[in-house]
Formats: C-alpha cells, sequence, structure tokens
C-alpha cells in the first residue's frame, strides 16, 4: 500500500482509498496522555497513554458508538471541534479530518481535543 500511495500522491484527494486491517493504535510511537473536552456537557475526559479516547470515554460511562475498533469501519466517526488530532484510521480523507475524528485509534497531538459530543 505504501508503494501504491507514493506513486499516486499526485493524484487528486479521494482518487484513491486504501482499506488496511489490523491497525493498532497501542503500538504507534509517543502515545502520551491527553485530554478531551465534550462540548455538549462541557465535562473532561482524561485519556491515558495506553488508551483510546474510545476506552477512556467509555471508562467515564459514556455510550459511544463502535464497531470495528481499528479505524477501518468509521462508525466512531466523531465531530472535531478544537484541537490538534493525530489520525490512526484508515477512513478519513484529508479533507475530512480536518472536523471529524476516529474515536477507536486517533489521538492528539494537542494537548485538548474538543469533540461534538
Amino acid at each position: 500500500m505504501d508503494s501504491v500511495a507514493d506513486m499516486s500522491g499526485h493524484w487528486p484527494s479521494g482518487s484513491v482509498h486504501f482499506e488496511s486491517f489490523g491497525v493498532d493504535a497501542k503500538a504507534c510511537a509517543d502515545n502520551k496522555p491527553f485530554t478531551v473536552r465534550l462540548q455538549k456537557s462541557g465535562a473532561t475526559v482524561e485519556v491515558g497513554a495506553e488508551q483510546t479516547i474510545l476506552e477512556a470515554l467509555r471508562a467515564g460511562g459514556y455510550r459511544v458508538s463502535s464497531s470495528c475498533e481499528s479505524g477501518t469501519c468509521g462508525s466512531c466517526k466523531t465531530r472535531l471541534l478544537a484541537g490538534e488530532a493525530e489520525h490512526r484510521d484508515m477512513v478519513l480523507s484529508e479533507d475530512e479530518q480536518a472536523g471529524q475524528i476516529m474515536l477507536c485509534v486517533s489521538r492528539a497531538k494537542s494537548a485538548e481535543l474538543v469533540l461534538d459530543l
């Protein structure tokens, strides 16, 4: 897939679609803790270095839809209102990444993410 991505990098965004099975968000380097703020309630949830946003939300008692939990299905896609995300999914296009995040695999580059939850 990397070779195809390299060879088609000059094509318009959305021209090539990749699907990968087996994304492991916890195996990526530099997982750091961060905070997620839920816009609708104003609540904050701490996401540990060895935890996904989805896991942290569920541990805090929040019900969030998901299916594959590997960044390939899109069922946990959520609006990202503020903060800089590290997108580790295989679903969102570059355009979608500006305002969406996949809770099961993505993390924060900034200290806080604000979600439309």
